[in-house]
């Protein structure tokens, strides 16, 4: 088993001095909320047949937590890798089968240099320039700058309808206990009114966050990895 997380690490460390992102990976976190284990959540990039990728994420409960909890919530980015720049082409959130029914979408038209979508219903149109990119993509954009041993991390994104400045800090170094073993983390925190996410950035898996913390509303969330694979699996059929 050792032999094959040390193939595994090597294979994703490899990416640091690549020039587009890796070819697929999946991981897998435990979540929890105060404390209290709720669920689990995946993050997947896969490059599509028509060179395009999609990273997205998908969380829901399980055990216990799942009577009560029926909430599944889903967040994806489609977008395509040019010249060391992520572009985002389609975005999307949907969080259903609880008490909450969100969704938001983003489209991006490069040739017109613009960006449109829904937010709750409501529908947006906004002007953008290269170099822009959607909530979800700006956390993949961020494993990559670190790779390329950038220290300053900051991203124009656009966020329900509306052009924000991202700016994650580097606060520290710590290590991280996974079940990969003892892993070394670059620990990058971004903070916007009460909302404040934290990230775990693993040197040994090219940057890929081995931990992630939420605050929002008052609760404190807190995904922490299980597994990671990388390589063809994560490869899907593109339009």
């Amino acid at each position: 088993m050792r032999i094959v997380w040390i193939l595994l690490l090597l294979a994703l460390a490899q990416t640091v001095s690549a020039t587009t992102p890796p070819d697929g990976f999946v991981a897998r976190y435990s979540l929890s909320v105060e404390s209290m284990p709720i669920g689990e959540t995946e993050r997947k990039l896969e490059r599509l047949s028509n060179g395009d990728f999609l990273y997205s994420t998908r969380s829901y409960a399980t055990g216990v937590a799942a009577v009560l909890m029926k909430d599944r919530i889903g967040e994806q980015s489609r977008f395509r890798f040019q010249k060391g720049r992520f572009q985002p082409l389609d975005y999307r959130y949907e969080r259903n089968g609880g008490k909450k029914t969100r969704t938001r979408n983003a489209h991006f038209d490069w040739q017109a240099m613009r960006a449109e979508g829904e937010h709750d219903g409501e529908a947006w149109q906004l002007a953008v320039k290269p170099g822009v990119l959607d909530r979800l993509l700006y956390q993949l954009a961020a494993s990559y700058d670190l790779q390329r041993q950038r220290k300053r991390f900051s991203y124009p994104v656009v966020d329900r309808g509306e052009l924000k400045i991202y700016e994650l800090t580097m606060v520290g170094v710590e290590t991280v206990d996974t079940p990969l073993g003892s892993l070394t983390a670059l620990k990058l925190q971004r903070r916007d009114g009460e909302y404040e996410t934290t990230l775990w950035m693993a040197k040994e898996l090219a940057y890929l966050p081995v931990r992630i913390e939420h605050t929002e509303d008052g609760k404190h969330y807190r995904a922490d990895l299980k597994t990671v694979s990388v390589g063809a699996s994560a490869k899907r059929t593109g339009r």
